[in-house]
């Protein structure tokens, strides 16, 4: 006889109902990890992780134009374009897939450059019939052979396991791959799709006018007449007329600012100043408006081909020397600011010295950027090094004269012999110092000519620093007749010493009058003046009027000078 158990019917209700769940669904709808990587653990899983996520995106994508298409707006709607933006970023992890370490890095960091290697990849595999997934080498399979790499059968297209860096043991399109897409793709173009499932993407996207959709209706671009998009060294007609506008809008705004910078300018007492000033406005336009274009004419205009290489990387190089010039103008504006508001003299040692310390913080910094923008560029850093090194060493060897006199103009800096406006003897120059520069110091000599002497000859002669003097020695000498009275020679020397201790300039006590020598007609009368006077000029002045005094007390003493 059975037993009635409600238990039992109750448990196989509930598998029954379990059973009967749409898992699947649930399971469907999970979402997608935003942060999981490309499955890159051997050939198989690199190439059908590119495979499903450019065809995941592409489905996704269509969705949405296909619903702007249906509908009577004009422009996207923000929800689309944030979707549009979500489904072109997740190429990331597609082009993650490709190893682009050969590809200059001014070329491989662009948006458009990897999207259209991204999309000339998938346009060649979707023309090739791919082998069986079972016969791609799996990373159990890749762990037992000698060479880490695999070629797609029938041709160059590699995938290869990187041996350093970041990524090592990650199995990547080769580098050679990648650079080569391009031709592989115009060798291929022809044929008939073996999957149709982004097909026509490729030259949407490098023909179409998306990259303008929030300034031009995607839907103008499908009514523009016929001869605008007619290709034209590979670009559509309507392309190069951007191309024309934004030359002719970055041309006017560079001069707008210059035209600024000009009148900005004309604030500065020191013209030179204001000539830096306004070199530097024009340099940081040029930094701020080349970005711009590049990126106008990668993002929107969404440039392709030979054109996009040549000019990405010609503005970026010249975006390269331009900011190594802003670097100098920005260390001559800083130290010409700061002689000026210091009150500096223009070719004082001081100012020299704060000229050259900037100077070199701008050859540190210009020599850094020149490296690292040559790095971007695709120059290897070892050869910019290199080249700099051998340029230097023939720079030292054909400027050996010229460097010896910089070193020398260092040493007169910092040991500050003299300064400008001092009097100073070198061997048969004297004069005043006009100017002390980095080849030469200039004197002003008495007879009003410029003498510069080459600061490598200063270092190795005497020089005599007037000003530097204590005290001024000056001596003449009165001739006086044999038949002078010894009364009078005795009350003119009183009285020439009674004037000088008058003096508020005379030192008394090494300053004298006295009979010095027994002359062949006369008897000389010798006077030593010591002088504590500020300069060169107040000191010949005080001399003069002295001698005059010297004539006066001998004729009044009745003394003739012979």
């Amino acid at each position: 006889m059975n037993t009635y158990k409600p238990h039992r019917y109750a448990v196989a209700f509930l598998v029954v109902t379990t059973l009967c769940l749409p898992w699947g669904q649930l399971f469907a709808n999970t979402p997608e990890n935003p942060l999981a990587p490309a499955d890159t653990s051997s050939p198989r899983s690199t190439l059908f992780s590119f495979i499903d996520i450019v065809n995941s995106s592409h489905t996704q994508l269509q969705e949405v134009v296909d619903a702007y298409q249906r509908s009577s707006r004009l422009y996207f709607t923000t929800g689309e374009i944030e979707e549009i933006d979500r489904f072109y970023s997740k190429l990331e992890l597609a082009r993650r897939t490709l190893n682009f370490s050969e590809l200059p890095t001014a070329l491989a960091a662009a948006e458009p450059m990897f999207r259209y290697r991204i999309f000339q990849l998938k346009e060649v595999l979707d023309r090739l019939e791919l082998p069986p997934k079972e016969s791609i080498p799996d990373s159990t399979t890749m762990s037992t052979r000698e060479f880490k790499r695999w070629t797609l059968p029938g041709t160059e297209i590699t995938i290869e396991r990187v041996q350093k860096g970041p990524r090592a043991g990650e199995y990547l399109f080769s580098s050679e791959t990648v650079e080569r897409l391009p031709e592989f793709y115009e060798r291929i173009r022809h044929l008939p799709y073996q999957s149709k499932t982004t097909a026509g993407w490729y030259e949407r996207y490098r023909y179409g006018g998306a990259g303008l959709r929030a300034v031009i209706p995607l839907k103008w671009f499908g009514s523009m007449p016929g001869w605008a998009k007619k290709p034209v060294l590979e670009q559509p007609i309507w392309r190069w007329i951007g191309v024309v506008i934004v030359l002719v809008m970055a041309v006017g705004l560079f001069f707008l600012v210059r035209r600024a910078g000009l009148v900005w300018a004309r604030r500065f007492e020191s013209s030179e100043l204001g000539a830096l000033w306004s070199r530097l406005i024009q340099a940081v336009s040029l930094l701020l408006i080349i970005p711009l274009v590049i990126y106008v004419l990668t993002i929107n205009l969404r440039f392709s081909g030979l054109f996009l290489e040549v000019a990405t990387l010609s503005l970026w190089a010249a975006f390269t020397l331009i900011l190594t010039w802003s670097t100098w103008l920005t260390c001559s504006v800083l130290a010409e600011s700061i002689v000026t508001s210091q009150q500096l003299f223009v070719g004082s040692i001081d100012s020299q010295l704060i000229r050259l310390a900037l100077r070199l913080v701008a050859t540190v910094l210009s020599v850094t950027i020149l490296v690292v923008g040559a790095q971007q560029l695709g120059i290897p850093a070892y050869s910019v090094i290199a080249g700099l090194s051998v340029g230097g060493i023939a720079f030292a060897l054909a400027a050996k004269d010229s460097l010896a006199n910089l070193l020398a103009s260092l040493l007169i800096m910092f040991e500050k012999p003299f300064r400008i406006g001092h009097w100073v003897k070198v061997d048969e120059t004297e004069g005043i110092v006009e100017n002390i520069g980095f080849r030469s110091t200039r004197i002003r000599t008495f007879h009003d000519s410029l003498v510069s002497i080459p600061s490598d000859q200063l270092v190795n002669s005497a020089v005599d620093n007037m000003s530097k003097r204590n005290r001024q020695v000056e001596e003449a000498v009165l001739k006086l007749a044999y038949s002078t009275p010894s009364s009078a020679i005795e009350s003119l020397i009183s009285d020439i010493e009674s004037f000088i201790e008058q003096l508020p300039t005379a030192n008394q006590d090494e300053s004298f009058a006295r009979i010095d020598a027994y002359g062949e007609h006369s008897l000389h009368l010798l006077i030593h003046c010591s002088m504590t006077v500020s300069n060169y000029h107040k000191e010949k002045m005080a001399w003069r009027h002295m001698l005059f005094e010297f004539i006066k007390l001998a004729e009044t003493n009745k003394i003739q000078l012979v």
